[in-house]
């Protein structure tokens, strides 16, 4: 690596690091005009909010960071799309099966609890 293409990585970083840093401000300063001008009208504040929270998801495409997590997101919503949802069939007599299940394994704990104990007090002499 030469010295030009250093200068251009330190030049990129340090733009990246600038529009991180001016995203976390606005982000700042919209959280915290919300907080103090709740009393304006409701509609101008949402637009406000609104119009800052899309210049800040702006600022952060910009970054190489910023590129990679929208890259990300939208990789994910590709792979929900190709999942294959259980009917609501399916997932009722699931959800009965596992319901069942636990009851059968809770009495079972019950059984099992209520003999250690009389086998316990069976044992030292102190029965119940």
């Amino acid at each position: 690596m030469n010295i030009v293409e250093f200068k251009k990585n330190i030049k990129k970083h340090t733009t990246d690091t600038i529009k991180w840093f001016v995203s976390m401000i606005l982000l700042f300063f919209d959280l915290i005009f919300n907080y103090f001008y709740r009393n304006i009208h409701s509609f101008l504040c949402l637009i406000l909010f609104f119009f800052i929270l899309i210049l800040i998801i702006f600022i952060i495409s910009s970054t190489k960071k910023g590129k990679k997590l929208f890259s990300f997101i939208y990789d994910a919503r590709i792979e929900t799309s190709k999942v294959i949802w259980p009917s609501y069939q399916d997932t009722w007599k699931t959800a009965l099966i596992i319901m069942l299940i636990i009851t059968i394994i809770s009495m079972i704990f019950y059984i099992l609890d209520n003999f250690l104990i009389y086998l316990i007090s069976f044992l030292t002499g102190t029965r119940l």
